[in-house]
């Protein structure tokens, strides 16, 4: 995550703190639309000033760069993520369970899915791969709230395999998620969700163990 410049505490002031972070949300905001828009690569420090309504000085007193402001992003985003992966139930939860829970994810899916789409550009990319990746075990610890089979893959000395089949259907999930909410009507998309579940109740299932 992003290191904040420190203000000297004789003028930190809550007005003046209320400020500052009212101008970094400003920030964020403004990057994250852009970095949605015309993508991470392409938006540059002076495009997201012009988006935020701030000079370019006062933009660099906030951020040193954008992989800054993409940490501060990113990591607005984790805790609603988290939130509902944390929900997931266990440790041996029947289909019917895991279906419901399917489509609550989706429901937030639908609320973020500028954050997403930023997101997996850049791990397509190998962006910010720091960032990413404590996102990434943040995330499977999450599943692995009432799962030890996630919470072992959340690791960072887990099995390989264990770990790739997580990450697997951690990004399944995602996906099938987006493909659903491009048309919630299409039984295509609604298949894909059912198959999410029944493939999470494999993967939870006490056989496999």
């Amino acid at each position: 995550m992003a290191t904040a410049t420190k203000t000297p505490a004789k003028y930190n002031t809550p007005l003046r703190q209320a400020q500052r972070d009212q101008t970094r949300t400003r920030i964020k905001t403004a990057a994250r639309d852009l970095f949605h828009a015309n993508h991470y690569d392409s938006t540059t420090m002076d495009e997201i000033a012009v988006a935020a309504g701030l000079r370019r000085s006062t933009l660099y007193l906030h951020y040193r760069d954008k992989a800054e402001i993409l940490a501060d992003v990113i990591a607005d985003y984790a805790p609603k993520a988290k939130a509902v992966l944390s929900r997931l139930p266990g440790p041996a939860p029947s289909l019917r369970q895991l279906q419901s829970w399917v489509r609550e994810v989706a429901k937030v899916v639908e609320e973020e899915r500028v954050h997403l789409s930023i997101i997996l550009e850049l791990r397509r990319r190998h962006d910010s791969w720091d960032a990413l990746e404590n996102l990434t075990n943040e995330l499977l610890a999450a599943l692995g709230e009432h799962n030890p089979g996630f919470a072992a893959a959340a690791r960072r000395d887990a099995d390989p395999m264990l770990r790739a089949r997580g990450l697997l259907l951690m990004q399944e999930l995602t996906y099938s998620c987006e493909i659903f909410l491009e048309n919630p009507a299409d039984p295509r998309g609604k298949a894909m969700l059912a198959v999410t579940a029944e493939d999470f109740h494999a993967f939870l299932s006490p056989k496999a163990a």
